[in-house]
């Protein structure tokens, strides 16, 4: 504990008192950590980010990681002249589109995150939510005035064997989690990266949710950070415009799993160095945080 105190001292300013309340606060919980956008594709924030998970790991903290990699999948699919497109977010995935998806995230993503943090001795473990039956899945079903929009593959996550992924933290396991889950008769679906996080943290009963992103967090009509928000704050910021576009899929994310137990949600600037330290160990935070 003490080599984790010093190693996190050297990175952020919060005073080895706080890290300390901090590190026995979070000793043997789980985290569910969600990663993509530039703490994924710049190769310093990148790094800083496996040494964050490598300090976490040996303070006795136990992470789960969901990746994404939507700028990755866009790229393999523009070589391949095959054309994409989104609907109000949504990734349309035809059958060519899913191979591709499934490629990328399992076969390229999932398994350099894994090789990276074992190159940290990290025992890290890359798996698909259709491995061990990890996320069955359903057809994501979208309606748009009162009308079925057909996305393809695009699912949903309905069931998540929790019993699997104990069994890995239980031995010291980080579980690298690529989001493609399937139903029962084997059919596979792209389930949203984000909403997939959100599902583990709740069924898993994790203490925090992190999102990594691409902004500060929540910024009010200033353009000013919102450290922290309450449930019953949240509708209201919509109503006016604060929270709106790309931003309100992710609060759901964070307000749902808040609601179903996860003790609070965080979106996080994933463009910071050492994101996940400076939130986790300082009361300052890098982001905006969802509590009941």
């Amino acid at each position: 504990m003490k080599k984790e105190l010093k190693k996190i001292s050297k990175v952020i300013s919060s005073s080895p008192l706080e890290i300390n309340q901090n590190l026995k606060k979070y000793k043997d919980e789980i985290i569910v950590v969600k990663y993509g956008g530039s703490a994924m594709l710049d190769p310093k924030l990148s790094e800083t980010f496996y040494k964050d998970i490598e300090i976490i790991v040996n303070a006795g903290i136990k992470p789960i990681i969901v990746h994404g990699g939507g700028p990755q999948i866009n790229q393999s699919l523009e070589s391949l002249k095959f054309k994409h497109k989104f609907y109000k977010g949504m990734r349309i995935t035809d059958e060519k589109t899913l191979k591709v998806v499934q490629m990328v995230l399992t076969g390229f993503i999932n398994k350099n995150i894994t090789i990276n943090l074992c190159k940290k001795n990290i025992s890290a473990l890359g798996i698909a939510g259709t491995d061990g039956r990890l996320i069955e899945a359903k057809k994501y079903v979208f309606y748009e005035k009162s009308k079925i929009v057909n996305l393809g593959f695009v699912g949903n996550p309905v069931k998540l064997n929790t019993k699997l992924l104990k069994n890995l933290l239980s031995f010291g396991i980080v579980p690298i989690i690529a989001p493609i889950g399937a139903n029962k008769r084997g059919v596979k679906y792209n389930i949203n990266a984000d909403i997939t996080a959100g599902f583990i943290s709740h069924k898993i009963k994790a203490r925090r949710l992190l999102m990594l992103t691409d902004v500060a967090g929540v910024v009010d009509s200033n353009n000013s950070l919102i450290g922290e928000l309450k449930l019953k704050e949240i509708k209201k910021l919509i109503a006016k415009g604060v929270i709106y576009g790309g931003m309100i899929p992710k609060v759901n994310t964070c307000i749902e799993a808040v609601k179903k137990g996860v003790r609070a949600s965080v979106i996080i600037d994933g463009r910071v160095k050492h994101a996940l330290l400076k939130e986790l160990f300082s009361t300052k935070g890098v982001g905006t945080l969802f509590r009941k």
